[in-house]
Formats: structure tokens, C-alpha cells, sequence
């Protein structure tokens, strides 16, 4: 029986702290456990048979050398970086693709001048259907430039002249009001001449303001203002009151909103006519019966019920090929105040 001393049981507990897993982490993992040397004793001497012998102190570590110091890893990781090259493997890492040394062969026939043309031909097609395709477009968004701006002006900038040839004649229709008479007129105002003015009409459900009346139907004489049919009758008289106008927002183009029983008020120096909305139609442009004493009967006598207010201007909204009328019918007439306080239905849609 051998038994072990305590130095034997330690020596062997020494060599076990250096038995480290790849799994355990150590700055020191790499270095190889120390060497046990021989009990001191005679040179050459032999251990002593039934003694265990007792390892000499390990020699001062030497200086390491900086070029071959181990990393701060784990021992499985030292053990992989060891052998990794320096440079990764062609196939080593895809962020860095390989790029081959030697050119990639062309295909077959890829440098015949046949297949030469016909791809420089089809670049060029294609480059040619691409600018007339962009040129269109360039054409067509211009177009609908000019189109808005168009409208715009149709909107905003022909109404503001349209209104403010508006406040020119409606002053003069007051001076002409307020002049003399010579001889017999139309309410106590002189017969008008070819664009002057002689009334007022007033719609409330389509518009606040008045407009302005002028004689005449001439392009000249309602280019700024509705104007009275010649051949018909002045305002409150029997037969067929006919006012044209324009198709633009500052005229008449709103007609088309007035409803049955909506009120028309003509305004004159002595009085006020009340008219009402009968009905609307949709007439060819020949049709001139609508301006009849008896709007669409030719030839026929008025009666006693037969006080019109015709109104009409182009249709549709952005042409001239048809008309859009709006008949009425005399209902009151008041006398005007000479302040010029407005009766309601001159002002108030309700009425």
C-alpha cells in the first residue's frame, strides 16, 4: 500500500486547475500548465522508491514576446483564429463578393455586326417613342394651363370690367333720372337711345347686386349689360319685356337657378315691377318666337294676363348653339320711393 503525502494531493490538485473547457474563459487559457520537476538532490540521483517527491518552484516566467501574445478569447475561438487566414476565402464573407481575375467570356456571336445594329436600333426606336411620348405630355399639361388660366379669366377677370362698366352706367342712369324731361318718355324718363341705360333688374336669389339695362341687343350695345329687345315692350307694359344677355357669371349665366316663383324686380323712375318665375325651356337658336307679344305664338294678340319678362343668353354654359329662357309673369307693381328705398322682393330671396 502506497500512501500519498500531502504534497502528492496537491501537486495533483495544481494539475487539475489547468484542465479548462472551451466553455470557461480565461486570459490565461492558452498557456501550458507548469512542468513538475524532480525532488532537489543529488545530481543524477534517483527518486527514492516509496516517497513522493516534491516539485521544485517554477523558474520565473521569461518576458513575452510581443509579437506572439495570445488574444483575449476564449480557448475554442484562439484555437479557430490560429488557423483563419489573414484574407478571407473567396467565399469566405458576402459583403466583400468575389470578383473573378479573368474577363467573363462574351456569348456566342455577341460581337457579330448583325446584333450589333439591331440593338443600337432598338436603343434608338425606343429613345425616339420615349421623347414624343414626353413631348405629348409637355403639349397637353401646357394646354390645360391655358385652359385654367382661361377659365380663371373668364371668372374673375371679365366679371371685375364687366362690374365696373356696371357702376359707370348705373350713375349715368341716375343722372339721366334726375334730368328733365322734354317730352314724353318711359316712366317719366326720356326714350332711350342704343346703349343707354333705363332700368334696373333686380333677382335676389341669384345675385345681391342690380344690373344695369341698356337698349338694344347689338354685340356693342350688351357687351357689358343685359339690353332690352327693340321690338318688344318696356317694362310693365302688355305684351313681352325681353332682356338678352351674356353667358358669363357678371350677366346672366346664373338664369339657370331661378326657380318657379322666384321674384324679378325691374326698377324704372316711377316704379317697381314685381315679376315671377313661370318656367324654364331650352330652345334652338332660330327660334325667335320666344320673343312673340305671346312668347311661342307667333302672330298672336296679348291678352289681359299676358305682362311677360322673357330672359335669355347662349346654351350651353361654354357655347352658343342653343338658348336657355326663363319666362316670368307681371304680378305687382309699386310705386317707387323717391329716396329709392328697395321694396323686399327687390332684396330678400324669401319673398
Amino acid at each position: 500500500m502506497v500512501t500519498r503525502s500531502p504534497n502528492e494531493e496537491n501537486t495533483g490538485t495544481m494539475e487539475a486547475t489547468f484542465q479548462v473547457s472551451d466553455q470557461d474563459w480565461s486570459p490565461f487559457a492558452n498557456e501550458p500548465p507548469p512542468r513538475r520537476r524532480p525532488s532537489p538532490g543529488p545530481a543524477g540521483a534517483a527518486p527514492t522508491p516509496g516517497r513522493a517527491s516534491v516539485p521544485a518552484p517554477n523558474p520565473a516566467p521569461a518576458a513575452a514576446d510581443p509579437d506572439r501574445t495570445t488574444a483575449l478569447r476564449p480557448p475554442g475561438l484562439a484555437k479557430k483564429a490560429q488557423h483563419a487566414p489573414l484574407v478571407p476565402e473567396p467565399d469566405g464573407t458576402a459583403i466583400l463578393p468575389v470578383i473573378p481575375a479573368d474577363e467573363t467570356p462574351a456569348p456566342p456571336g455577341a460581337d457579330s455586326e448583325a446584333r450589333k445594329k439591331r440593338s443600337v436600333k432598338r436603343h434608338r426606336s425606343d429613345g425616339g417613342l420615349r421623347t414624343t411620348v414626353r413631348g405629348l405630355g409637355e403639349v397637353l399639361i401646357t394646354l390645360g394651363a391655358v385652359v385654367l388660366l382661361y377659365a380663371g379669366y373668364e371668372v374673375f377677370g371679365v366679371s371685375q370690367v364687366i362690374n365696373n362698366e356696371q357702376e359707370t352706367l348705373s350713375t349715368d342712369l341716375e343722372d339721366i333720372w334726375e334730368g328733365e324731361v322734354a317730352e314724353e318718355g318711359v316712366d317719366g324718363a326720356p326714350v332711350p337711345e342704343l346703349g343707354d341705360a333705363f332700368a334696373r333688374m333686380w333677382a335676389p336669389d341669384i345675385r345681391p347686386e342690380s344690373w344695369t339695362l341698356v337698349e338694344g341687343t347689338e354685340p356693342a350695345d350688351i357687351e357689358y349689360a343685359p339690353g332690352r329687345y327693340m321690338d318688344g315692350a318696356y317694362p310693365g307694359e302688355q305684351g313681352n319685356f325681353t332682356l338678352a344677355g351674356h353667358n358669363v357669371p357678371a350677366i346672366f349665366s346664373e338664369i339657370r337657378s331661378l326657380q318657379a316663383g322666384d321674384k324679378v324686380v325691374i326698377e324704372t323712375k316711377e316704379n317697381f315691377y314685381i315679376y315671377e318665375v313661370q318656367e324654364h325651356v331650352v330652345v334652338d337658336e332660330t327660334q325667335v318666337e320666344i320673343t312673340e307679344p305671346v312668347p311661342g305664338q307667333p302672330g298672336a294678340e296679348p291678352g289681359d294676363d299676358d305682362y311677360w319678362l322673357t330672359l335669355f343668353t347662349c346654351h350651353p354654359r361654354w357655347d352658343n348653339y342653343q338658348r336657355y329662357v326663363v319666362y316670368s309673369q307681371l304680378v305687382d307693381t309699386i310705386e317707387r320711393d323717391p329716396e329709392g328705398e328697395l321694396p323686399p322682393a327687390a332684396t330678400d330671396p324669401e319673398v
